[in-house]
């Protein structure tokens, strides 16, 4: 495994100090707020992952790049896919809807932790050349 990097740490850790209260949020919002940071944590790990796996000209969408990540990793794959989905809907605020707990949002951190502690696999050059 390799450590995420330090912005994915300090997005990461400030989620959590969100969650924990240690950083007010007025409203009762913090999962709310929490959400958004671990998302935009788990975006670049995925960027960073897929960054590793194929050399984009531009930058595609998160759902193109979870589908490479599965493709290349199915479990981490998976792990994103959930945390991805579970974070998006819980950023988003609709009427009718209540707010994610604490609990929620704090095991779809975990997740993205896994994913970004998860190494992706160097493929081996040699076994895609094609002889001449």
């Amino acid at each position: 495994m390799t450590p995420p990097t330090a912005r994915q740490t300090d997005l990461l850790g400030l989620a959590l100090d969100i969650l924990d209260g240690r950083i007010p949020v007025p409203g009762g919002r913090a999962p709310r707020a929490a959400a958004v940071v671990a998302r935009q944590a788990l975006e670049e790990a995925i960027g960073l992952r897929c960054a590793t796996l194929a050399n984009f000209v531009h930058r595609p969408t998160t759902r193109c790049q979870l589908i490479l990540l599965r493709h290349d990793d199915p479990e981490i794959g998976r792990f994103a896919q959930i945390a991805w989905d579970g974070l998006s809907r819980a950023c988003h605020h609709h009427a009718c809807e209540l707010q994610p707990t604490v609990g929620e949002v704090r095991s779809l951190i975990r997740l993205v932790q896994r994913v970004a502690d998860e190494r992706p696999a160097v493929p081996d050059q040699r076994a895609t050349q094609v002889p001449a």
